[in-house]
This record gives C-alpha cells, structure tokens and sequence, in this order.
C-alpha cells in the first residue's frame, strides 16, 4: 500500500503540469506541460526502475544512452536518395491505454495490473481535464516511453527496409529512409501509412506536409545536420557563418554575457559533429 502523500501525488497526477508554448522552427506554437516537481521526481525514478525491462529497437536513435542527433544522420551519410517524414503530434496521441497494452504484452512478470494501471496514470497528462491521458512534451517519462511503445514498428519497418537495403532510424517522430539506389524508398511513405493502420497501438497519422524527398542534388539535412556529398555529417554553412561571426565580436569584446554563453555552447556543438572545429576556427580567425 503506498503512502497517502504519494496516493495523492498519482491519483491527482494528470493535472499536477505547468503549461506553457514554445517556439517552433517551422513557425507557429507548441505546447509544453511540465510536471510538478514532486511528480517529475517520480517519473524519473519509474524512467530508471522500468527502463531496463521495456524493449527499444536499435534503429531508435533518440533519448538511448550513446544516441545523438549525428549518429542518427551518419546513417543516412552514404546514400544517395533520402525520404524524411514526420509523425503527426507524436507524444500527446499516445494514450494511457496504450501505455497499459504496451505493458500488459511486456511488463506482466513485473508489474500486477494495479501496478500498471499506477505507472501509466502517473505518466499521463490531461489537457484541460478533458479525457484521454496522455503523453505529453515535457515530462521525462514520455521519451522513454514512447519510445519503448514504437517498438512494435521499428521491429516491422525495419526488417522491411534490411529486405530492400534501405537504412531507416527513428529519431523519436522524425522517420528517414535512405538508400544507394533510385526507386527503392519511392514506396515507404504508403508503407508507412499501412503500417500504422495495422498496429495495435498506439493510433499514429503522418504529417504529411512535413514529407521530404532529397538527393545528393540537393541539400540532405537529418535532424538538423547536412549530409555532405563526401559521405560526412556537418552542421551546415549558415551555422558556421555565425559561429565565425560571433567569434570574431567575441575578439573584439562585442558581446555580452548571454551571447558569450551561447556561442560556448555553439562551439561545443559544433565540435561534437565536427571534431576540431573550434580548434581550426581559433587558428583561422584573427582579432
């Protein structure tokens, strides 16, 4: 029996978010709920205890111990024809029943019905207290969760694309789809589309104005980074334009505390995709 402190704490869980809207890169809004920090504390601790015993397939390149956004793109460096798509508000259309059917196939050794039912209703999410709970951008259980959940397709859809040798990584609702050979991903938007009618969870629908196709004719970006005609990953020319522009200001003693933290950081990234950049940048910029 747990502690009444910590009933309360899941039984009102759902409606224990902050909720706020941040910028996208596209344009427009999206909404955030970030739990309280009593419950976030809980998340994190079922994140640790279930994580180990939840299934994630190994084309699932995000929120995984040693994942990144470049290793997810070095996948795709080598191709030549790429599709990119996206899932249509992929957190919040995964439900708390979902969440108990993902469970119930693979965590009835470990946890007994009442159990689940806890675990699942401790990581939902109510929007505006009007039903179905769900997962929601913000809290720390969701990635893992979710992740865990799209198991079911990443096993299908890649078994698939090893048959046609095509390469195919999820990073959590960004799907890409690369191959050597012209023709042969032409077919995996619609079956995709297949795919997710039959699963029996989660209900997922693609964005379909976020479909991409590219070519080596063309720019191929992968979560965020360019794939270079060389076969490498760089994070592109207008990145480097700025980094080289905030650095030489930074020379000159021309920014402040906020853009001298924020270009730390862009060097830092930078260098994680490009190893030695900042060295090469120190070289070459002079004050």
């Amino acid at each position: 029996m747990l502690p009444a402190h910590l009933e309360t704490i899941i039984r009102t869980a759902p409606a224990r978010y902050k909720v706020f809207e941040i910028p996208k890169k596209a344009g427009g809004m999206r909404q955030v709920a970030q739990p309280a920090r009593e419950l976030k504390a809980i998340q994190r601790w079922l994140v640790n205890q279930l994580g180990p015993n939840l299934p994630i397939h190994e084309s699932a390149t995000a929120y995984c111990r040693g994942s990144s956004i470049k290793k997810n793109a070095e996948a795709h460096a080598d191709s030549r024809f790429m599709l990119k798509l996206d899932f249509k508000n992929f957190f919040p259309s995964i439900t708390r029943n979902d969440i108990l059917l993902h469970f119930q196939r693979y965590l009835s050794d470990q946890l007994d019905p009442l159990a689940q039912q806890l675990v699942a209703h401790a990581c939902c999410w109510i929007p505006e207290r009007k039903p179905p709970l769900r997962l929601c951008i913000g809290a720390p259980s969701s990635p893992m969760l979710s992740n865990s959940i799209m198991y079911e397709f990443d096993c299908s859809i890649s078994k698939i694309a090893k048959q046609d040798g095509v390469v195919y990584t999820r990073y959590a609702d960004d799907i890409t789809f690369s191959s050597r050979e012209r023709g042969k991903i032409d077919r995996y938007d619609e079956l995709v589309k297949e795919l997710l009618g039959e699963l029996s969870y989660p209900r997922l629908q693609l964005n379909v104005d976020k479909t991409v196709r590219a070519s080596r004719a063309g720019r191929r970006i992968v979560t965020g980074l360019v794939l270079t005609t060389d076969g490498n990953v760089s994070i592109g020319r207008d990145r480097k334009r700025l980094i080289r522009s905030m650095y030489h200001r930074s020379l000159k003693q021309e920014l402040d505390a906020e853009q001298a933290q924020l270009l730390s950081g862009l060097l830092a990234f930078a260098d994680s995709v490009e190893p030695g950049f900042s060295f090469r940048l120190k070289k070459s910029v002079r004050p």
